[in-house]
């Protein structure tokens, strides 16, 4: 199964007013033109402001296209940077179609899924929709991170091929009805155990709910 790649996006640390106030961010990821290479650590010039982002695990983020018309009431979608501050915007790949641990091949590199991305308060400043993270959360649509287990050069024009589809198939929307709905249902609980990729902050965090 293959996915469209609408972009491949990478951003730098730059200065913004919010209010007022400067701020520094990566948020504005924009597409790329040439191939680039994709390490452990994510696409080599993209760049973050903050510890909690980026990373082994949170290497890559993507968010999908089909997801950005649950926002078109609030904020203009059609935009030349990734909307959301991701790296790669998909066609088709929603919350319910992708699972924690499936494994995808990105041009020549192998990708796979491990959480989530938790909303931020950036993108409410940046779109100036005070409620959007809690509107994402609400809505499960709040994309997911990659870790990279290959490294290799993605073209622009790549597509994202399933490789191995994990067999718990515990999904992103499960994964974030455990974060942000019923946190202490037992079965999806016992599910996000199985799952071999989830990192082990989650499941030490849902464990916990038992």
């Amino acid at each position: 199964m293959q996915y469209e790649v609408k972009r491949i996006c990478i951003g730098s640390i730059e200065k913004i007013n919010v209010k007022g106030k400067e701020k520094k961010t990566a948020y504005y990821k924009y597409p790329v033109e040439n191939a680039v290479q994709l390490t452990f650590m994510g696409f080599v010039g993209d760049q973050h402001v903050y510890k909690g982002h980026g990373g082994i695990n949170k290497a890559v983020c993507l968010y999908d296209l089909n997801d950005y018309d649950l926002w078109s009431d609030y904020i203009e979608i059609d935009t030349e940077f990734s909307l959301f501050g991701e790296n790669i915007t998909t066609v088709g790949l929603d919350k319910d179609t992708i699972s924690i641990g499936d494994i995808y091949k990105l041009g020549e590199a192998l990708i796979q899924v491990t959480e989530g991305r938790g909303p931020c308060n950036t993108i409410a400043q940046i779109h100036n929709v005070p409620n959007i993270v809690k509107m994402m959360a609400a809505s499960r649509a709040t994309g997911c991170y990659f870790r990279v287990l290959a490294e290799g050069m993605v073209a622009p024009d790549c597509q994202l091929e399933l490789v191995k589809k994990d067999e718990t198939g515990f999904t992103l929307h499960e994964f974030n009805e455990l974060v942000y709905g019923d946190k202490k249902n037992k079965a999806l609980i016992d599910k996000a155990l199985k799952v071999e990729a989830l990192p082990a902050e989650h499941k030490e965090k849902f464990a916990k709910r038992l």
